[in-house]
This record gives structure tokens, C-alpha cells and sequence, in this order.
């Protein structure tokens, strides 16, 4: 699938908080408590993802298709390079949008001398953990038991 990702600015912070609650929604719904989810606050995501945009050490991608924003991925740069988000709406997964993300990273990282990367994984979600061992992702750490499932995570490692 022809996909673009376009380096976020201050304008497509609003579409990016707005993806993220809609992919929560369809990702989440029994992971993330309901009241996590319905009172998802907007606003304070979008000053989030602002100052994401705005630091030198995230990098935030807006992806689309056709001009349709379809997902987003940040991720960020400091003494190691850590993917914080890979989201793409549910009707698009499994098109190999995920696998060109990890090749933009991969690309990225070999450019600036970096020959591995890590993520976390809400442990609840097996499609990502699926993906991500697809991707070559190998379990470094877990933190699990948590009373609230969101911080329930698996570290994943790669190497490029």
C-alpha cells in the first residue's frame, strides 16, 4: 500500500491526538479501563504530541494514504533510539504499513550509527507482540501484574 510519512508540525498535532483516541478505541476497549478511553482528554494529548513535535529529540511522523491520516509514529533519539508509538487504524493494519515504519527506523538508525532500537508493548496487546517478534523484536523485559493493565508492558529489542 502507497503510503507517505510526513514529518509532523504544529498543525497535525490536533489529527494526531484525535488518531490516537480512535485507535484506542478500537486497540484498547478491554486493555484500558473504559473510563481511560471515554474521558480521553484531547487537548492535553495534542500539548503532548506539541511538545513531541517540537523537541529535537522525538521524531514525529504522520502517515497517510491518499491524504487520509491513517497513523502516526514517533519515536525518540537520545543515547539509544526508542519507538514510544506505532499506530495505524484498524482497517489498515496488516498491509505492510508497520513494516515500512520499521524501515524508515531501520534507515535511521544505520544513518546515525545506531545498530539497535527498543519499544514497549502493552503485554495485553497480542497483535502488536505478534508484530513486533515478526519484525525480529526479541523480549528483553517484562513488567507485568499491575492492577491497571495499561501498565502491563513488554520491552522489545531490534537489531538493524
Amino acid at each position: 500500500m502507497a503510503v507517505e510519512f510526513i514529518l509532523a508540525n504544529e498543525d497535525t498535532a490536533k489529527i494526531i491526538s484525535e488518531l490516537r483516541h480512535e485507535i484506542w478505541c478500537t486497540t484498547y476497549r478491554g486493555i484500558y479501563s473504559d473510563e481511560r478511553i471515554d474521558n480521553y482528554d484531547y487537548e492535553e494529548h495534542r500539548q503532548r504530541d506539541l511538545q513531541r513535535i517540537r523537541d529535537v529529540s522525538y521524531h514525529v511522523y504522520l502517515i497517510t494514504s491518499a491524504d487520509e491520516p491513517i497513523g502516526y509514529l514517533n519515536f525518540l533519539t537520545t543515547e539509544t533510539v526508542y519507538i514510544q508509538s506505532l499506530y495505524i487504524r484498524q482497517e489498515y493494519q496488516r498491509q505492510g504499513i508497520g513494516k515500512q515504519a520499521f524501515a524508515l527506523i531501520r534507515e535511521y538508525c544505520g544513518t546515525h550509527g545506531f545498530d539497535k532500537f527498543t519499544c514497549n508493548c502493552n503485554s495485553h496487546n497480542y497483535s502488536a507482540q505478534d508484530f513486533y517478534r515478526s519484525m525480529g523484536g526479541a523480549v528483553i523485559k517484562r513488567n507485568e501484574g499491575h492492577a491497571d493493565k495499561y501498565d502491563d508492558q513488554i520491552t522489545f529489542e531490534f537489531c538493524v
